[in-house]
């Protein structure tokens, strides 16, 4: 298995609200993602959890043409939520997860687990690595826009 991961700084002073994003702020603007992915990553047009747990819950979505099935786990206390794909994709597992950098500023860590089918590719065939790296890094450009305005406000602002 192979693991890819990509890092954005959720930092800065909002010009509205003169605030900036805080972890625990942050924190929320994540679970509510986790909860309704919808408003924070374009390609996710429907989602809806479909039980839930004591450490979290299972939740369909549809993402383009796939359908997936995800068992979400939020651990607040390290600052990562995971997503294991329980249907058959390519990716065997997603987290994302709160950080610093090394300025002391909110960073979000988007990873991504291949199978050993797509691992096997990626390693053979650069060009499956740039389509995944295009793709990845333009949604967590996405995701982290939304999760920094939910972090200051309070409330998601879709995508735009």
């Amino acid at each position: 298995m192979l693991t890819i991961s990509w890092t954005r700084v959720i930092d800065g002073v909002d010009q509205e609200t003169r605030r900036a994003p805080t972890r625990d702020g942050l924190w929320q603007a994540m679970l509510h993602k986790a909860e309704d992915p919808v408003l924070y990553v374009p390609a996710i047009t429907s989602s809806r959890i479909v039980e839930r747990y004591p450490d979290g819950f299972l939740r369909e979505s549809h993402r383009g043409e796939r359908f997936l099935v995800q068992r979400v786990t939020p651990d607040e206390a390290a600052g990562v939520i995971t997503f294991r794909n329980q249907d058959t994709t390519d990716l065997s597992l997603i987290r994302n997860e709160i950080g610093t950098d090394e300025a002391g500023r909110l960073t979000l860590t988007l990873s991504i687990t291949l199978d050993e089918g797509p691992t096997e590719t990626a390693l053979s065939q650069s060009e499956y690595l740039r389509d995944l790296d295009c793709d990845f890094c333009g949604t967590l450009k996405a995701m982290t826009a939304v999760l920094r305005r939910t972090a200051l406000h309070g409330r998601p602002v879709a995508h735009r």
